[in-house]
């Protein structure tokens, strides 16, 4: 029910969680290159913390259809941001107690980064021949 028929933003918002995903992974990808691989292994996790609360938020903000009453609609974007707010803090919980952080400024990076395109994504996705069409 929550990735068959989703409204038109509900499939914006998840092509945004994929670019968002697809650029933690070129970044990882770059930093496992040219920095150490420990460095890059703690950005490819606070990539991911954020990338999957942002799904969790796209999955639950969108759920009901777009012509629905505008207090069931406002109720779900709390719902998604809720769950979003506590699946981060958990996830981040879990891994400052189960791993040893050797780097938590490249995690935070990682995070930061990550949250950043999930703010940019929408402008790059809309954007034609670099001129934005509202």
């Amino acid at each position: 029910m929550l990735l068959t028929n989703r409204s038109k933003q509900g499939n914006a918002a998840l092509k945004v969680v994929h670019f968002q995903l697809l650029f933690v992974i070129i970044i990882g990808s770059a930093a496992n290159m040219w920095l150490d691989k420990e460095v890059a292994r703690f950005l490819m996790k606070g990539g991911a913390i954020a990338v999957i609360g942002n799904y969790v938020y796209a999955l639950l903000a969108f759920i009901p259809k777009s012509d629905s009453d505008g207090s069931v609609l406002l109720g779900f974007i709390f719902l998604g941001w809720v769950m979003k707010l506590v699946f981060t803090i958990t996830i981040f919980v879990m891994v400052f107690s189960f791993v040893d952080v050797d780097h938590p400024g490249a995690m935070f990076s990682g995070y930061k980064l990550a949250i950043l395109m999930f703010w940019c994504a929408p402008i790059i996705l809309t954007a034609k021949n670099g001129i934005h069409h509202g």
